[in-house]
């Protein structure tokens, strides 16, 4: 393809693709000269890029411009890396530097066999870990031949031991990919073996330190295709013997347990809806037997019990032995579960008593039990409950605001207004004063109850909250009343929109304020900080344009130049924006 016939790209379409401080590396890498060996393959261009070490960034390109991006660095801020904004300009500003090579296709096509091993060879030699791949694509299943299970598990263990998650989930996607071929040529059985192994061996490996940096969850979607897949094969194995039956629910239910040790993170969620579905009554008998004693082990974890307890209590309920189920929970289950479902059951002063012995320390857990016994219209019950929890000093709030929204939700403002007036004054706040006013407003008394609020927290000297809600009701005068008692950090948060706010009724104090910002910026001495300092700065040049003191604005800029002579970024920001 001849380069006249590429996208074409701008300077202005690679910078609103990556952060100005990435843009601004990566045209200074261009400018070094560190793009080496560029090249272009159709509609691909990569080259080696000198860095802090080399690196590679690699950039598809489409119709409409910029399809993906990647690159060997460390990156991961969004957008475009410096490596790649560099390769991208060299492509803009010297398309004819690319050397254009074919398909590897192409290339290899007429190379012997030997050829392509020695290359082989060669390319394992520079990148040993290409070996990987190498064993792996000689572990493909043959006709008639067993599957080589050894070379899959240890490309697992491999990619396990990398501390990046997504290169952990990039090198297990070929054995899911495998196990998914196998399947689709009715090759059950060797699919199950391969995603038992693979699930079993993320099982075994994903721990809590594990889990603390799979943010995105990406090794658990892998480990949930693979118990997806063993469902599937499951469903097939009408014929499959009761020692691999055994492996596989063994690895599903590790699978479940592994998920409730670290507290219900939806690892392999799905391992535990197969497990239920495909374990026969007999199978279920040893699975029943290991989840019992996971719950003698587990006694002093609430919730650890409860899951394992609520593990038993579904398969009774799938089987449609609703009574056995209950009698697990009863016989069982803590102390929530079993007051749940005796409110379901209808036994309402029982459960009360089980949750005021041991649910008042849990103020989230006693309102879900509030809410259960609203479901089953014990409403006075409910009610009562709560009200008493909520002239209690500790966690009265949760049962104020529970209070607040069952009076809104059931046609009594007033009533809401009074629990939510309680809430307020406990923790006063902007937000909360929000709620009072709708809550007012609802019931008619909202003028005079402001006036209330507002008296009182004056008298409290609550000067933070009044400019907040001077702010939130647009009362600027009131602002620049409040504005001078505040604490230096707390006029902090109202510099910038108080100066934009009276821009035109007070630009001298505008101007004033926004000195200070640009002022705070500056000190902070870094490019970024420069840039905010800009937007500052030309808020002081528009105020004083419109207010006929364009002198004024001369003099104050003139003085800041000299005044930081030696912050070259500062002065390429202020030159850029056209500010001198």
């Amino acid at each position: 393809m001849a380069i006249a016939t590429l996208p074409r790209l701008t300077e202005a379409q690679i910078r609103k693709l990556a952060t100005e401080q990435s843009f601004q590396r990566g045209d200074r890498y261009y400018r070094q000269g560190r793009i080496l060996n560029p090249m272009r393959q159709d509609l691909v261009l990569w080259a080696d890029c000198q860095g802090s070490e080399l690196y590679q960034p690699r950039i598809k390109l489409g119709k409409q411009g910029i399809v993906s991006a990647d690159c060997t660095c460390p990156y991961d801020w969004g957008g475009l890396c410096k490596h790649q904004v560099a390769l991208l300009l060299a492509y803009v500003h010297q398309p004819d530097t690319f050397h254009a090579i074919p398909p590897l296709s192409e290339m290899l096509a007429t190379r012997s066999r030997e050829d392509l091993i020695e290359l082989v060879e060669l390319m394992v030699q520079r990148y040993p870990n290409l070996l990987s791949l190498v064993e792996l694509s000689t572990a493909q299943p043959q006709p008639g031949k067993a599957l080589d299970l050894s070379i899959y598990r240890r490309q697992a263990q491999r990619a396990l031991r990398q501390e990046d998650m997504e290169a952990i989930a990039t090198d297990l996607q070929p054995l899911i990919d495998t196990a998914k071929q196998l399947f689709q040529q009715n090759n059950w059985l060797w699919a199950g073996a391969l995603y038992q192994m693979l699930l079993a061996e993320i099982t075994a490996s994903y721990d809590d330190n594990l889990q603390a940096i799979d943010y995105d969850g990406d090794v658990c979607v892998v480990a949930q295709a693979a118990a997806e897949g063993l469902g599937k094969c499951l469903a097939q194995a009408q014929s499959l013997d009761a020692e691999t039956r055994a492996i596989w629910l063994h690895t599903l239910l590790d699978a479940v347990l592994q998920d409730i040790e670290l507290g219900g993170i939806d690892f392999a969620y799905s391992a535990r809806d197969v497990l239920l579905q495909w374990a026969t009554d007999t199978e279920w008998e040893w699975i029943e037997d290991r989840v019992r004693g996971e719950i003698q082990r587990s006694s002093s974890d609430r919730w650890t019990r409860d899951a394992l307890v609520g593990l038993l209590a579904d398969r009774q309920k799938q089987q449609g032995s609703n009574e056995t189920a209950s009698k697990l929970i009863h016989e069982l289950g803590s102390p929530e579960q079993r007051a749940f479902l005796l409110v379901e059951e209808g036994k309402i002063e029982t459960a009360m008593a089980i949750a005021r012995q041991h649910f008042t320390h849990l103020p989230g857990l006693m309102l879900q039990f509030a809410d259960a016994l609203l479901a089953v219209h014990a409403t006075t019950q409910a009610v009562e409950l709560i009200s008493h929890l909520a002239q209690q000093e500790k966690s009265r709030g949760h049962y104020q605001q529970w209070l607040t929204k069952y009076y809104q939700e059931y046609g009594d403002p007033q009533t809401a207004l009074n629990w939510q007036q309680q809430t307020f004054w406990d923790l006063p706040s902007l937000e909360g004063y929000k709620e009072l006013q709708e809550l007012g407003q609802k019931a008619g008394t909202w003028e005079q109850l402001r006036d209330e609020i507002l008296q009182k927290l004056q008298q409290n000297k609550q000067l933070l909250l009044l400019t907040h809600i001077a702010f939130y009701e647009q009362n600027i005068e009131r602002v620049l009343e409040l504005f001078p008692q505040l604490k230096q950090w707390e006029q902090s948060r109202f510099r910038q929109p108080l100066a934009k706010a009276i821009e035109t009724t007070h630009p001298q104090m505008a101007i004033a304020l926004y000195k200070q910002l640009a002022t705070q910026a500056i000190e902070q001495k870094n490019r970024p900080a420069y840039q905010e300092a800009v937007q500052h700065l030309q808020r002081i040049k528009a105020v004083c344009e419109s207010c006929n003191t364009s002198s004024e604005w001369t003099e104050y800029i003139t003085q800041l130049r000299s005044q930081y002579p030696t912050l070259r970024a500062l002065h390429d920001e202020l030159h850029k924006a056209k500010l001198c």
